[in-house]
C-alpha cells in the first residue's frame, strides 16, 4: 500500500488527446464533460434549453459565413475582371510601345537610305503610319 501511495495519479494520455479532438474550439470548460445524453436528460428544460441555445448560435454563425461566402464570390468575380482588363492594358502598352519604337527607328533609317530613291520614302511613310498607329492605340486604348 505505501507503494501507491507515493506514485502521483496520472490521466492516460490517449484519452485526454482524444477529448481534445472531440471539443469544439470555443467551450474548452465542456471538453471533459460526457457527450451522450439518455432520454431522461434530454427531457429536462435545463438541456433543451442548452441544445435550442446552440443551436441558434450555429445557425447565426451560419448565416454569418453564407454571407462571407457570397461576398468572396462577388470580389473573386470582379477580382478576375479587374486582372483581365489589366493585361488588355498591358498588351495594349506593348503594341503602342512597339509601333512607336519601330516607327522611329524606320524614319531614323531612312536618311542613310535616301540614295534608293523609292525605299526611303517608304520607310519614311512606314514609320510614319506605325508611329500615328501607336499613338492612336494609346489613345483610344483599343
Amino acid at each position: 500500500m505505501s507503494d501507491e501511495q507515493e506514485k502521483p495519479d496520472l490521466e492516460p494520455s490517449e484519452s485526454s488527446t482524444e477529448t481534445k479532438k472531440a471539443s469544439p474550439k470555443g467551450r474548452r470548460s465542456l471538453s471533459n464533460v460526457k457527450r451522450e445524453l439518455t432520454e431522461e436528460e434530454l427531457k429536462s428544460p435545463a438541456a433543451q434549453k442548452l441544445l435550442v441555445e446552440e443551436l441558434e448560435r450555429v445557425e447565426r454563425e451560419r448565416n454569418e459565413l453564407l454571407d462571407y461566402r457570397d461576398n468572396f464570390y462577388s470580389v473573386d468575380k470582379e477580382l478576375s475582371i479587374l486582372q483581365e482588363k489589366l493585361n488588355k492594358n498591358i498588351s495594349i502598352e506593348v503594341i503602342s510601345s512597339s509601333c512607336l519604337a519601330i516607327g522611329a527607328a524606320a524614319i531614323g533609317l531612312a536618311p542613310s537610305i535616301w540614295e534608293h530613291e523609292p525605299v526611303g520614302w517608304y520607310l519614311v511613310v512606314f514609320g510614319g503610319v506605325l508611329i500615328i498607329a501607336g499613338i492612336v492605340a494609346k489613345a483610344i486604348k483599343i
